[in-house]
């Protein structure tokens, strides 16, 4: 039901540097569905809602078969987390957008390190 990248590392990257990757979300059904993207955890350190981001946050999204939609965020390390692991955690879920079943729940990690 939903194609969606799992993991995405940012590697270590120093303080004060900025970096943006991406992960995209498809709608493999033969079905339109409704998507939703919410936050589990997210560090300080990240960044959502950067220009260019095609997939709705805090809002259900109707996704038709075979479309899709990116999630960009921005690591930008800072001082107060050198060498800790950091992690931004997605729940990305597919509902039917005629009853509000849940369809399919995925989530997603952008993590990286600050040295």
């Amino acid at each position: 039901m939903l194609k969606v990248t799992h993991a995405v590392n940012f590697g270590t990257k120093p303080v004060g540097s900025f970096t943006v990757k991406t992960a995209t979300v498809t709608n493999t059904s033969s079905e339109p569905i409704d998507l939703d993207i919410d936050i589990v955890r997210d560090w300080d350190d990240f960044s959502t809602g950067l220009t260019g981001t095609t997939c709705s946050f805090f809002e259900p999204q109707l996704l038709a078969p075979g479309e899709s939609c990116v999630r960009l965020v921005g690591f930008w390390p800072s001082e107060d987390f050198v060498g800790l692991k950091q992690d931004q955690i997605l729940l990305v879920t597919a509902t039917d957008p005629a009853t509000d079943a849940v369809l399919d729940s995925v989530r997603l990690t952008f993590f990286g390190r600050a040295r």
